[in-house]
C-alpha cells in the first residue's frame, strides 16, 4: 500500500515515512527507495512549503514542531488514500459493489446481519461501508457517492427512492436505584422533574426525541449528549440519567440490563432504506433495499 500511496502523493508519503521511522534511512527502506532520495525529496518540499520540517540532531535529524503539527494531518490524509484505493480496487474489479451507509444505532446487529443474509443469496456482491449521520448519509446518495443508506427518519427530499423498513421503538433506560428501573413501562409525562441523557443535536435518533417531547408538552431537562446510544445505556447505568434510546432493532438481542418500555404511541422512530431515484431498479443497491424490506 505504501508503494501505491507514494504513487498519488510523493511528497506526502516520504515525509510521513521519516516522520513514523525516525530517519531518511529507514524511510527509504520501507518505501524501497535511495535514502538520499529521500533526503532531497524533503529538502524539495522545505522549499515548496516554505517550512523547516526536520534539523540535524546529534548524528540523525530530529522534526521541528511545525513538522509534528503537519504530521498530524498526514497521516489522516494517507488514511483517505488508502480507503479510496480500496474503492477504486472495488470499482476496477469485475465484482458487483454496493456501497453502504448507515447510522451508528444500526451497525453493531443490524448491517452485519443483514450483509450476511444478502451475501449467502449474492455471494458476488462486495460491500464497501460508510458510517455517518442521516443528513450527511442523503448528501452522499443524492451526490452518487455511496449507492445506498439505511437512516432515521424518512426523507423529505426529492431525488431518492424510500423503502420503509421498520418502526423502533423509543425506549427509557434507568439507572438501577432509580424508582423507574422496575417498572414495565412508563408514559413521558411522568418524567418532566428526571434529567436525560439524549443523543446529541443533529442525529436522527435526537429529531425524534425532541419530536415526541414537543407532544408531550415538556422542555427535558438534558444532562448529557452523546452519538454513541450504547454509551447512553452505560451512563445511565451509572446513574447519570435516564437514557431515552432507540430499543433493540428487529432480530437484535436485548439489551444487556432491560429498558422500560414508554406507552406514548409516537414514541417510534421509523429506518429506511435510501437509494438515489435515478439509479437503475435492478441495481446491486435496489437488490438489497428489497431485500431489507422482504417479511
Amino acid at each position: 500500500m505504501a508503494q501505491r500511496q507514494h504513487a498519488l502523493a510523493p511528497g506526502l508519503t516520504e515525509f510521513h515515512a521519516v516522520m513514523r521511522t525516525g530517519s531518511y534511512a529507514a524511510a527509504a527502506a520501507a518505501l524501497k527507495l535511495t535514502p538520499t532520495t529521500v533526503s532531497r525529496s524533503i529538502h524539495r518540499l522545505e522549499q515548496r512549503l516554505h517550512l523547516r520540517l526536520f534539523e540535524a540532531h546529534g548524528r540523525g535529524i530530529a522534526p521541528t514542531p511545525a513538522a509534528v503539527e503537519l504530521a498530524l494531518y498526514a497521516e489522516r490524509a494517507l488514511d483517505g488514500l488508502a480507503l479510496g484505493l480500496h474503492r477504486a480496487d472495488l470499482k476496477a474489479s469485475p465484482a458487483p459493489l454496493i456501497r453502504l451507509g448507515f447510522i451508528r444505532t444500526l451497525g453493531a446487529s443490524f448491517v452485519p446481519r443483514s450483509v450476511a443474509g444478502f451475501r449467502r443469496l449474492h455471494p458476488d456482491v462486495q460491500f464497501v461501508f460508510e458510517l455517518g449521520v442521516t443528513d450527511g448519509l442523503l448528501d452522499e446518495v443524492a451526490g452518487h457517492r455511496i449507492d445506498a443508506a439505511l437512516v432515521s427518519p424518512p426523507p423529505r427530499r426529492e431525488g431518492l427512492v424510500v423503502t420503509p423498513l421498520f418502526d423502533q421503538a423509543l425506549v427509557l433506560v434507568a439507572p438501577p436505584d432509580s424508582p423507574f428501573a422496575t417498572r414495565p413501562e412508563v408514559s413521558l409525562a411522568e418524567l418532566s422533574d428526571e434529567g436525560f441523557i439524549l443523543a446529541r443535536t443533529g442525529l436522527g435518533t435526537r429529531s425524534a426525541t425532541d419530536e415526541l417531547f414537543r407532544g408531550v408538552g415538556f422542555e427535558p431537562r438534558i444532562v448529557l449528549e452523546t452519538e454513541d446510544m450504547a454509551m447512553a445505556r452505560a451512563m445511565a447505568q451509572q446513574g447519570l440519567g435516564l437514557a431515552l434510546v432507540p430499543g433493540p432493532a428487529p432480530g437484535d438481542p436485548p439489551f444487556p440490563h432491560g429498558h422500560v418500555r414508554l406507552t406514548d404511541p409516537e414514541a417510534v422512530r421509523s429506518v429506511v432504506a435510501v437509494t438515489a431515484a435515478d439509479g437503475a431498479d435492478d441495481s446491486p443497491a435496489a437488490d438489497f433495499a428489497r431485500f431489507l424490506a422482504a417479511p
